[in-house]
Formats: C-alpha cells, sequence, structure tokens
C-alpha cells in the first residue's frame, strides 16, 4: 500500500517520538511533587506498551500513524476554513486558494512522479497531499492578524495603564 520509504521514514519518526516522549515524562516524573510524579511515569509506560505493539504489528502502526498525522493536517484545514468564514476578508481568498494548490501540487506530482499515483497507492496519494496542503495553509494563517484583534488590544492596553497609575498615584 505504501512504498518502503515512507513506512522506513514514518517508523523512524515515530520510534523517535516514542524515546523523546519516554525521556520528556520521565524527567517530568523525577521533577514532578506529590502524586503528580505516578501519572508522569504511567504516561512514559504507556508510550513504552505503545513501542512493543509495534514491534509486534509494524506495518499497522506505520500506517496508523501516517494516517494520524494526515486527519490531523486535514482537521486544522478545515477548521481554518471555518475561521474563514467568520472573517469575510479571507475567506473569499483562502478556500478557493486551498483547494486549487492542493489540486496543482496533486496534479504536479503525478505529472513529474508517475507512480506517485499507481493504483496501490492513489488513496494515500491524494490524502497526503491535501493534508499537506491544508497543513501548510495553517501555518500560515496561525501568522495572519487581523485588524479588530490589534484595535481590541490597544483599548486594553490604555486600560490596564490607567488603572496601573490610577493605582500607583504616579501621573
Amino acid at each position: 500500500m505504501l512504498p518502503s520509504e515512507t513506512q522506513n521514514t514514518f517508523y523512524v519518526l515515530f520510534w523517535a517520538l516514542i524515546i523523546l516522549g519516554i525521556v520528556i515524562f520521565i524527567f517530568l516524573a523525577i521533577t514532578a511533587k506529590g502524586d503528580e510524579s505516578m501519572l508522569w511515569f504511567g504516561m512514559a509506560a504507556g508510550l513504552l506498551v505503545i513501542g512493543v505493539l509495534s514491534l509486534i504489528v509494524a506495518k499497522f502502526v506505520a500506517i496508523l500513524l501516517i494516517l494520524i498525522i494526515a486527519t490531523i493536517a486535514i482537521y486544522n484545514g478545515f477548521t481554518d476554513i471555518t475561521l474563514a468564514l467568520a472573517h469575510p476578508k479571507i475567506k473569499y481568498v483562502l478556500i478557493p486558494a486551498m483547494i486549487i494548490i492542493g489540486f496543482v501540487l496533486l496534479g504536479a506530482l503525478l505529472y513529474y512522479n508517475p507512480a506517485f499515483g499507481s493504483e496501490d497507492r492513489l488513496f494515500i496519494s491524494v490524502v497526503g497531499t491535501f493534508a499537506l496542503t491544508f497543513g501548510l495553509f495553517s501555518i500560515m494563517l496561525g501568522f495572519y492578524k487581523s485588524e479588530e484583534e490589534g484595535d481590541g488590544d490597544e483599548s486594553s492596553l490604555q486600560k490596564t495603564a490607567y488603572t496601573r497609575n490610577k493605582a500607583g498615584g504616579r501621573k
């Protein structure tokens, strides 16, 4: 279903994340106070169990990881679409741009690498391409700052400064 290079890459990524998670959870367990340390040790043990299960059914876990990452990226893209619908200035640009760029990227990948869309990989190719596109748009939208947000921040800063000066007795 997937190319061996893709499976190997995600398998290495999976193990790097598992090991990093275990190390972080053990560090948090050692530095935590009271009952919290048992929670972090439990989380580290849970990651260890997931790692052992991945050794038993490696291909299933690799495919599951790929689909989880793609699902998260697509979900973030759709939440960005709903955010764009709430802001009329960007909704007419963002939604068509995401869809058009997704199709253009998919077409370019299929044109330059025909094996990318072979019969046994077509579903994962389409899902992965749109997940990448929606994920990149999510990152770009994270840098977007509307004018409405800026106005609210300035007024709250003025109120805070006024309150502080009034309470501090300074002019």
